[in-house]
């Protein structure tokens, strides 16, 4: 797989996630609706809606980890780093993504780890009765998307190019 082909198809990974934590938002916020009409107009508050409104913020925050790296939408403080010369900026984003490719992919599997660990203890929440283990399914596949931005930004760097996000 080329370069271009790896990184279009790692964006679109991206982009289709990013639909998923917009559904995760959607969500949180119709229980949330759901859960005061009940709990003001009929006095029957909706059974779980904490509980649900946080495994939607858990689909919501890792499905657009990936997108928000690859479009830049992520905080980076470079003040330092643009004041020195284009090589040692190389290196210091190299190291950069390394250190973020380790990060996310430690990530993905010990949320594959407590998932698998999850789903053996049978754990679910207390009051809607919704397994855990899928949570931690989905935070480790969105973490295993992020790092492919950090192999892609990786790949740039050695194969001579500058990295996708215009950094030297």
């Amino acid at each position: 797989m080329k370069f271009r082909q790896f990184g279009a198809f790692a964006e679109n990974l991206a982009k289709g996630l990013e639909f998923l934590g917009i559904a995760g938002v959607l969500i949180m916020m119709m229980v949330t609706v759901i859960d005061v009409i009940g709990a003001k107009v009929f006095l029957s508050p909706l059974r779980g809606s904490t509980e649900i409104v946080g495994f939607g913020q858990v689909i919501a925050i890792s499905s657009t980890l990936a997108v928000g790296l690859f479009f830049g939408r992520h905080i980076a403080i470079e003040l330092f780093v643009s004041w020195l010369p284009g090589r040692a900026q190389k290196y210091i984003h190299i190291f950069i993504s390394l250190l973020g490719l380790i990060f996310f992919i430690l990530l993905a599997w010990q949320s594959f780890n407590y998932g698998m660990s999850l789903k053996k203890a049978g754990e679910i929440s207390s009051s809607a009765y919704i397994p855990f283990y899928p949570f931690a399914y989905v935070l480790a596949f969105c973490a295993a998307a992020a790092s492919l931005y950090y192999i892609n930004e990786l790949l740039h760097y050695f194969s001579g190019r500058s990295a996708k996000n215009g950094s030297s």
